[in-house]
Formats: C-alpha cells, sequence, structure tokens
C-alpha cells in the first residue's frame, strides 16, 4: 500500500490544484456570464423567468462542459508521460499497475465530484443573489427551489429529490475519472484508448436535466454504467504483450 501511495501522491499533488484552479475559473465565467445577463424583476414568477433566462442566454452549460474537459485534461496528463515519467517510476516501484490504476481512477473520480460540488456552490450562490434580488413581498424560498427545477442546468447540479439524475451524475464522474487512469495505462503499453473523450463529450452534452427526463437520464445511467464495467475488466485483464 505504501508503494501505491508513493505513486499516488506526485500524481495528486499535480492535479488536486490544478482542478481546484480550473473549477474555480468555470465558477468565477459562469458568475461574470449569469451577472451580465441577469435582470432584476418585480414580481416572483418574472424573477424565476430572469434567472432562468440568464442562464440561458449566459450559456453557462457550456462554460461548465469546458471546465469539465479541462479538468479531464487535467486528470489524464500526470500518466502520459509529460513532466512526470510515470512508466518509469512504476517499473522501479514495482507496483501492481492494474490496482495503481483503479486507485488512480478513485482519487479521478473524487476531483471531479469537487469540481461539480463546486459549481453547486456557484450555482446556489446565483439562485440566492436572485432571490435577495427580488422584493421581500414576492420573493420565497420556494419560488427560488422552483427556479432551480425549472433550468435543466440548475436542476443536474442540484437534483434535490430526483435520485436517478445524482446516481447518473455520480456514475459519470466514476467513469470519467477512472477512464481518466485508464487511458495512460493502456498507452504505456502500446494500446491506444479514446475512451475518455468520448464519455466527456457525452457527459457535457447530456448534463442538463429537465424535469421529467427519465429517457436522457436512463441512457446516461446505463452508457456510464457499461463503460465503468468494460473499462475495469480491460484494465484487470492480461494482454499477450505483458507475457
Amino acid at each position: 500500500m505504501k508503494r501505491w501511495l508513493s505513486v499516488l501522491t506526485p500524481a495528486a499533488r499535480l492535479t488536486v490544484w490544478k482542478v481546484l484552479g480550473v473549477s474555480l475559473l468555470a465558477a468565477g465565467a459562469q458568475v461574470l456570464l449569469f451577472l451580465t445577463f441577469f435582470g432584476r424583476r418585480d414580481s416572483a414568477g418574472a424573477a424565476v423567468s430572469a434567472l432562468t433566462e440568464a442562464v440561458r442566454a449566459g450559456r453557462l452549460s457550456l462554460v461548465f462542459g469546458a471546465g469539465l474537459l479541462l479538468v479531464c485534461a487535467v486528470l489524464v496528463l500526470p500518466g502520459l508521460e509529460r513532466g512526470v515519467k510515470t512508466g518509469y517510476t512504476l517499473r522501479r516501484l514495482g507496483v501492481d499497475e492494474r490496482v495503481l490504476t483503479l486507485l488512480w481512477g478513485g482519487l479521478n473520480t473524487l476531483l471531479l465530484l469537487i469540481f461539480w460540488a463546486i459549481q453547486t456552490a456557484a450555482a446556489l450562490g446565483l439562485a440566492r443573489y436572485c432571490f435577495q434580488a427580488m422584493p421581500e413581498e414576492t420573493g420565497n424560498h420556494q419560488s427560488l427551489f422552483f427556479a432551480f427545477a425549472l433550468t435543466p442546468y440548475f436542476h443536474a447540479l442540484l437534483p434535490l429529490w430526483d435520485w436517478p439524475v445524482v446516481l447518473r451524475n455520480v456514475l459519470g464522474s466514476a467513469a470519467l475519472g477512472l477512464s481518466a487512469a485508464a487511458l495512460p495505462f493502456h498507452w504505456r503499453h502500446g494500446r491506444k484508448a479514446w475512451t475518455l473523450l468520448f464519455l466527456a463529450v457525452v457527459a457535457t452534452v447530456l448534463f442538463p436535466a429537465p424535469l421529467e427526463t427519465s429517457v436522457s437520464c436512463g441512457m446516461g445511467l446505463l452508457l456510464f454504467g457499461a463503460a465503468i464495467a468494460l473499462m475495469v475488466c480491460n484494465v484487470w485483464r492480461r494482454y499477450d504483450d505483458e507475457d
């Protein structure tokens, strides 16, 4: 275990601060875009419309997607022999690459969940600002949560009672995290793997989740679940070139 941690620690040092930086940058960009397009309204219903319109006009979901792609790039780079001679380090330590790859995938998943949490915190802050900008007699917390439910991007960030969307987000993070760890593993052995790019694009496109979105959410659950199972099998199996 100490040998695996000795390899995971340098990777964590290379990724944690970069992921936090990308997360904060994406959140800051969304705040600026939201404030640019947000206009104060005089009624609760109009204020809800103003919030949803600011999210749509500001293209906040696209900023989230760009941040997600950057986080995936940050996670995969340490294993690609750039800046850190990962393959040489592994050979020196004699660690089991398969176990390490799965542990690395777990670390990546945690960092992706942190990215999600920071974007959610930014969305809550924006919604709170919208609530405070409304006249006291017309604004209430119920209208705030109603706005979250009606805005596909905000609803995906904070699904509340919509547990299938929560599970989809968690599985998506796990699939992207494991793929970011599996890609360098396969490349070190001369096998090309492009699953990460495909999954990252799909996760970006499917992330906004309107209410009653059972079809797209079900597709995401099946896709991410199957991807995790296949990647674990492909990492754990023995290849002819490793004999």
